[in-house]
């Protein structure tokens, strides 16, 4: 299994390219549910421990996680928000006020797997705070990965440089060598 790709500079992008297409075959990175709680601890986006999770938990976040995921690549990508509205419909959490000083407020659950949708929900749902132009998907028409672009000019065409785009750059590098020995 290819290891995680943290390029989206969000959760929620970075959530959505947990399915990317490799060899022309998407790949589906979090297969199962310990990929997911892999995915899930190297995230940070909660604190609670999935392995800590009972079997039947872990499957229920599991499929939590898939349906998020592919509810949030329909927002992002064609900014409609009822099918992702429809999976948050089940989550339930209450405001907790607490003497914290960078969270004093937070959404509780009432319980650890409970809680973890809610921590990966509002994680990743935090990306509506940011323009739309800004969250793109590569420029590479064979890649399906998205990022928030954070760049200073605003003006990020890929997914990575040292694949996508070092791609495009060497294709129009060879591109150019081959109609300048053709004029010649």
């Amino acid at each position: 299994m290819p290891p995680f790709l943290w390029v989206g500079n969000h959760p929620a992008t970075d959530l959505c390219n947990t399915t990317p297409v490799v060899d022309g075959q998407r790949l589906d990175l979090l297969a199962d549910p310990a990929s997911v709680g892999a995915w899930l601890d190297e995230s940070a986006v909660t604190d609670v421990l999935f392995a800590a999770l009972t079997a039947d938990e872990q499957r229920r976040v599991a499929s939590f996680v898939h349906r998020l995921r592919d509810a949030l690549r329909v927002a992002l990508e064609h900014g409609t928000v009822d099918r992702l509205n429809d999976v948050l419909l089940s989550e339930r959490g209450v405001l907790q006020v607490t003497l914290v000083a960078d969270e004093p407020v937070r959404l509780a659950a009432t319980s650890p797997a409970a809680q973890l949708r809610l921590d990966l929900a509002a994680a990743t749902l935090d990306i509506f705070r940011h323009d739309p132009a800004f969250v793109r998907r590569c420029a590479n028409p064979s890649c399906v990965l998205l990022f928030l672009d954070v760049s200073k000019s605003g003006r990020r065409r890929w997914c990575d440089m040292a694949t996508c785009g070092n791609r495009a750059k060497s294709a129009a590098h060879h591109a150019r060598a081959r109609h300048e020995r053709a004029a010649t």
